[in-house]
């Protein structure tokens, strides 16, 4: 009896086991039934040209069994119906099933083409390659996008670099007209008129301006706010809690409460990221918010922006015995040594020259691009300035060509997706479209 037990409980378990089977395969059966159904009568919509019913019907069939191919087949439907939003909704359903498919990122992306809203079009190419596909129409299509640029031109006698206050996202440059000063934001608007004698950027809710031959601050509404008690032939901008100033013929920098502090340089710059250039005594260096020089006074140069900063992007270039080299916030020496070199203009790599040539240094010091090109610019917004055979054109940093060499002149790209270039004799921007 104890024998028969277990077999009767093996009986009732392979009899379950059979039973389970039969009823999935039984519901397979019904969902391939109600699949084969949807697509016959998809097709036969198709047929006769209802092709509003027919994505209907192929919907249904691919709610059941999704399908790659399927998706893409509703969204050429819906290409025939005219109904954009339906095409990219089908398309994406096929990204989902299957992502490492070219066919419909690229659909997706030309109809972003099509509305001229080049950076989604751009964006959705990326997000292919972020998968992990590689494709050669996906690559030429994206290397088309980068080179994609507009032109707005220079209304302004003068231009200066758009400066950010540390933090922002919104910079001014210094532009001028007849020789009045105002200030242009990082919209290409004029929102300080050109009615100075000089004027720097908006930082810290102050603005230093010069007007009939006197220096003072002005808040962002354009009231007169503080007045330095010594007059002054040059106020800076108030990058930290201390400003740059020229009094009696000697640098220092005052407070908010315009208290003067250390007027004892023959150059003093913007602080940022904690220091400043200064010049003494014929020799540079750089010091700290407490006045202490953080390296000797060593240097027969430190390269600073039109703000007069050094050190916007956490380290600085300083010139000594005829070369220059590249150092971190701590005075520490990180490259090798340069003929000429150019300010960083984003996180990304820097323009050096060493010899003939120019070449692309990282904020680490590392020589990433050997020094092959007439003359170059640092990158920003994955750009790089450089000049081939007389003309100024756009490398990326595996060094394809992203803009044809074709500008006379060309500055590196601001934050806005601007850069300052000479075409035909005359200054203007470029916008690159991704920008716009």
């Amino acid at each position: 009896m104890n024998k028969i037990i277990p077999v009767l409980i093996l009986g009732v378990f392979l009899l379950m086991l059979v039973l389970s089977w039969k009823s999935v395969l039984e519901y397979n059966g019904h969902i391939h039934a109600d699949h084969d159904r949807h697509i016959k009568l998809a097709e036969e919509y198709e047929e006769k040209g209802i092709y509003i019913d027919a994505v209907k019907e192929y919907e249904a069939a691919n709610d059941i069994v999704p399908d790659h191919d399927l998706s893409m087949h509703i969204a050429q439907l819906y290409k025939e119906l005219n109904e954009p939003a339906s095409y990219i909704k089908s398309c994406e359903q096929a990204i989902k099933i299957d992502p490492s498919q070219p066919e419909p990122y690229l659909a997706i992306a030309e109809q972003y083409l099509d509305k001229l809203e080049f950076d989604k079009a751009y964006d959705i190419l990326k997000d292919f390659q972020d998968a992990g596909g590689s494709d050669e129409e996906v690559e030429k299509t994206l290397y088309a996008l980068l080179g994609r640029y507009g032109t707005e031109s220079l209304r302004y006698d003068d231009f200066t670099s758009w400066i950010y206050a540390p933090g922002s996202d919104t910079g001014y440059a210094r532009v001028s007209v007849e020789g009045k000063f105002g200030l242009l934001n990082t919209n290409n608007k004029l929102v300080y008129q050109c009615e100075y004698e000089d004027i720097g950027p908006l930082m810290n809710d102050l603005i230093p301006v010069c007007s009939n031959g006197e220096y003072y601050y002005m808040d962002k509404d354009l009231h007169r706010k503080r007045v330095p008690d010594h007059k002054a032939d040059y106020l800076g901008p108030f990058s930290s809690e201390l400003a740059p100033a020229l009094i009696d013929g000697k640098y220092g920098y005052l407070d908010k409460d315009m208290g003067e502090k250390h007027f004892e340089y023959e150059y003093a710059g913007c602080f940022y990221n904690g220091i400043a250039p200064v010049k003494q005594n014929g020799k540079w260096t750089v010091i700290n918010e407490s006045f202490k020089n953080v390296t000797d006074l060593e240097f027969d140069e430190i390269l600073i922006d039109d703000c007069g900063a050094c050190s916007v992007y956490g380290v600085f270039w300083a010139k000594k015995n005829g070369k220059y080299a590249l150092y971190d916030l701590s005075g520490k020496k990180l490259s090798d040594d340069y003929d000429e070199v150019r300010l960083f203009a984003s996180e990304e790599p820097a323009a050096v020259k060493s010899g003939s040539g120019w070449g692309f240094v990282s904020k680490a010091g590392e020589l990433v691009i050997q020094p092959s090109y007439d003359d170059a610019g640092s990158f920003s917004l994955g750009y790089a300035p450089v000049r081939i055979d007389g003309k100024w054109g756009c490398i990326d940093q595996e060094e394809n060509v992203l803009i044809k060499p074709e500008m006379d002149e060309m500055g590196s790209f601001y934050k806005n997706g601007y850069a300052l270039v000479k075409m035909d004799g005359i200054k203007q921007f470029i916008v690159l479209e991704l920008f716009d």
